[in-house]
């Protein structure tokens, strides 16, 4: 008797459970879109203070001040930055504010100039004064990233680490990519003040950490920091096929020239280097993958931590989920396809909002994305 009402316990609770209600599974967002700027000239980047202040980089050299990030919010200042050559993909692009903006008013720029004779892509920090005008405060990489018209990349942001980091394009010289002793094709890390981390690779036939992080990259132009695990994910342009986002970490060789994609051989290369895999790539026609970062926030629901690509040739906003226990990313879904023409940037904002930028090289715009 004992054991028959013992087995029929199990029993009655799972059918009590049948009769309650299901937990409830984290649903998508709905969102809303809203253009906060217009009449912008090929908006490259957008950086926002601690108190919502945003930053828009004009590729013909413009740096705009806006109030906020509310839409048609007032300009507060324009500042013109000396010397920038801006042709084809090059000129003003990459822009960043330092954590401590309050107390230091400091931001750092990725830019083409010209300089001691030579055309190149440069990192510069630049102190906001009062009136939101921008002056010159130092260099941080100033001599060695060489400029083109193409493959610039120049992507600048802080990370968790308080570093400064930015990539480099191959400035359309496709074994720069393979040398560590040249800037170009590279991700590169580097103090606040311009000096080199002494947590940074040593390089083989060098006796010091370089400025250079990661090699074999062709024209990364999104630098996206994961949430909880702080790795660091670039977003490139492959040649006709293969776009790439890697996981990129120290003293690694993610291929360019020699290899695309997932492994799939381009260019002859002597030396037997080994390269790593991209977390993911498009294994075929590019989509022009441009800037990327990951969405935060309780409002974002079950796509929270989920990684947002800017595309400039598809003209749309790719959403990748992160594969449990692995590096690799998962494209889910196509955004906002052809809603505003090409697309640069992608940033997350005040109010966990994403923010993109596009690039049709008139009457560009900011928009504002917002979860609900």
């Amino acid at each position: 008797m004992p054991r028959v009402r013992l087995a029929t316990i199990p029993t009655a609770i799972m059918c009590l459970s049948l009769l309650l209600p299901a937990p409830a599974l984290a649903a998508a967002p709905s969102l809303s879109t809203r253009v906060i700027q217009s009449g912008l000239v090929i908006p490259w980047d957008v950086g926002f203070s601690p108190t919502g202040q945003m930053f828009v980089t004009e590729r013909p050299g413009r740096i705009r001040v806006y109030a906020s990030a509310k839409p048609g919010a007032a300009l507060l200042a324009t500042s013109t930055i000396n010397g920038v050559r801006a042709e084809g993909e090059a000129g003003l692009m990459g822009i960043a504010v330092d954590h401590n903006f309050n107390s230091n008013r400091l931001i750092y720029i990725c830019v083409s100039r010209n300089a001691s004779g030579q055309w190149l892509n440069q990192v510069m920090r630049y102190r906001v004064r009062g009136d939101w005008k921008v002056e010159f405060d130092r260099w941080i990489i100033r001599y060695g990233m060489r400029a083109n018209t193409i493959h610039n990349g120049c992507a600048v942001e802080e990370g968790p680490d308080q570093k400064i980091w930015v990539t480099m394009g191959d400035s359309n010289n496709a074994m720069w990519a393979q040398n560590p002793n040249r800037l170009n094709g590279k991700v590169l890390r580097v103090n606040r003040n311009g000096s080199v981390p002494s947590d940074n690779p040593i390089w083989p036939g060098n006796s010091a950490p370089s400025l250079v992080w990661s090699i074999g990259h062709r024209n990364p132009q999104g630098i996206a920091f994961q949430p909880g695990t702080n790795r660091v994910y670039v977003v490139e342009h492959g040649p006709e096929k293969d776009d790439e986002i890697n996981w990129v970490r120290p003293g690694r060789n993610y291929g360019w020239p020699c290899r695309t994609g997932n492994n799939h051989p381009y260019q002859s290369c002597s030396g037997g280097a080994t390269y790593v895999g991209p977390a993911w790539s498009s294994e075929g026609p590019t989509l022009a993958t441009s800037g990327g970062t990951f969405v935060t926030g309780s409002n974002w629901e079950s796509w929270q931590n989920n990684l947002f690509v800017s595309t400039l040739k598809q003209s749309d906003v790719r959403r990748f989920t992160p594969q449990s226990g692995s590096y690799l990313l998962t494209m889910q879904a196509t955004l906002f396809n052809n809603s505003w023409g090409r697309l640069r940037a992608s940033v997350l904002g005040p109010g966990n909002q994403l923010f993109v930028t596009t690039s049709n090289g008139s009457n560009d715009r900011v928009v504002r994305i917002t979860p609900h």
